[in-house]
């Protein structure tokens, strides 16, 4: 039997709902029929977090491959992994077919590539312009689209003419983000078919419950409660770092190194303890001809004893090869954490008091190496989100005063504020100031 008369025993004249029912095993649920059946060419999508936007992107992606011979799906998210979930999420769904179902629909399965028996294709990459240049696209799903660096080169100058001679479909969908974003543009766009479902669809549906609702309220702050479950678009008028200012650092090309596999480099490790409220929480940059890449972060559970987390940096210290400088924040715990590293052989251990004076010159470094675009990080949503998260006032002496929200966490800020302020300068561990010291 040929391929396309294979191909035409599972793509007979059927829509998408009952195909995915049929072949998949899949029922959507209510709010998500509209996404998989819209016909508009340009499709935005703001779901709540845990209402399944995953899946249906992923039903939609494969309905079209298989009833569009010949055509090219792209789906671009934030970063290498983000893509790989999408086409893990993928996979996950053609395996429920039955077997010989799949083996007349499928050529080949690969990590980031699905080939159709059509000639169709599923390409999953990460917002990359060196990985996206020479593609022509049927359609292009932008996944987290509110989180692509360098947004609307993206989009204007590389995502949108991939589709100038095929009249191609665009499906942006997202967590909300900032407003200064081509992605908040397009939930405002009359020509744009616009899906708004928060929380409460997802209750409704029995997907999710009350109580986890209830409990996300409590553990997150306000702003990010907004954004992640009422999917709104949140305004920030005092946050030290702007959400386009945190999405530009973003490189679709990086992701986070294991702590123990052999690295070479100069290495930077910013240490913010924590203990039974605040998590402890290690960062480690590398810097490289003027540049600072964030390659390791790990938050350690509440209440880790400060013994594990030595023994944590030691074996980090271990296989990253040149620690130039380890940057720990003693500010409530007094000197013995500190002594007991340097008595470990952690090497070039030094101590860190955070006050206004202090977390001010690192934040403004940070902030400063942010604009220059000499500081760059993967995607990672906790970590971005600490970012935007902190909040500033100007105190009558003249400093900046830094907060965090009701329930909001900075860890993992403060932890790579440690590490890449250890790139500048010198810290005297000596209370009750965070002295520098010029090169």
């Amino acid at each position: 039997m040929a391929d396309s008369e294979k191909q035409q025993i599972i793509t007979e004249n059927i829509g998408i709902v009952d195909w995915a029912k049929q072949y998949l095993k899949w029922i959507p649920l209510p709010y998500q029929i509209p996404i998989l059946t819209d016909q508009n060419k340009r499709i935005a999508i703001r779901l709540a977090r845990q209402l399944g936007k995953t899946e249906t992107i992923s039903v939609r992606s494969i309905f079209f491959a298989a009833t569009n011979p010949n055509t090219t799906t792209l789906i671009v998210t934030p970063s290498l992994r983000q893509s790989q979930i999408m086409m893990d999420r993928i996979h996950s769904h053609l395996f429920r077919m039955d077997l010989e179902e799949r083996k007349k629909l499928i050529v080949k399965l690969q990590r980031t590539v699905v080939r159709f028996r059509n000639g169709s294709m599923i390409v999953a990459l990460p917002n990359s312009p060196n990985l996206l240049r020479g593609y022509t696209a049927h359609q292009i799903i932008a996944d987290e689209a509110a989180f692509f660096a360098d947004d609307e080169r993206v989009f204007y100058n590389t995502l949108f003419p991939m589709m100038s001679t095929t009249s191609g479909t665009l499906i942006a969908s997202s967590t909300p983000w900032g407003k200064d974003s081509v992605f908040f543009r397009m939930c405002n766009d009359s020509n744009f078919s616009r899906y708004h479902f928060p929380w409460q669809h997802g209750v409704k549906a029995g997907l999710i419950k009350q109580d986890f609702i209830d409990e996300m309220r409590k553990l997150l702050s306000p702003e990010r409660f907004r954004r992640e479950y009422d999917a709104e678009f949140v305004e920030e008028a005092h946050a030290y770092f702007p959400t386009k200012l945190i999405t530009n650092c973003i490189n679709a090309d990086l992701d986070y190194w294991p702590f123990d596999v052999d690295c070479k480099g100069n290495f930077y490790i910013g240490v913010d303890l924590g203990k039974r409220v605040d998590f402890t929480v290690i960062a480690v940059i590398e810097q490289s001809e003027g540049n600072h890449h964030l390659r390791h972060i790990h938050q350690f559970p509440l209440e880790t004893p400060y013994a594990s987390v030595i023994g944590y940096l030691k074996i980090l210290c271990e296989h990253y090869q040149n620690i130039r400088k380890v940057t720990v924040d003693r500010t409530g715990v007094g000197e013995y954490p500190v002594e007991d590293m340097i008595s470990s052989g952690i090497p070039n251990v030094e101590g860190a008091v955070f006050t206004l004076q202090s977390k001010e010159e690192m934040f403004g470094f940070m902030k400063q190496k942010m604009l220059q675009k000499q500081l760059f990080y993967p995607y990672d949503s906790e970590l971005i989100g600490q970012i935007n998260v902190e909040e500033f006032e100007t105190t009558k002496s003249g400093y900046i005063r830094f907060y965090t929200p009701e329930n909001a966490h900075d860890d993992a800020l403060c932890a790579l504020a440690l590490a890449l302020y250890g790139c500048r300068a010198k810290v005297d561990i000596s209370p009750p100031v965070f002295k520098i010291v010029k090169w």
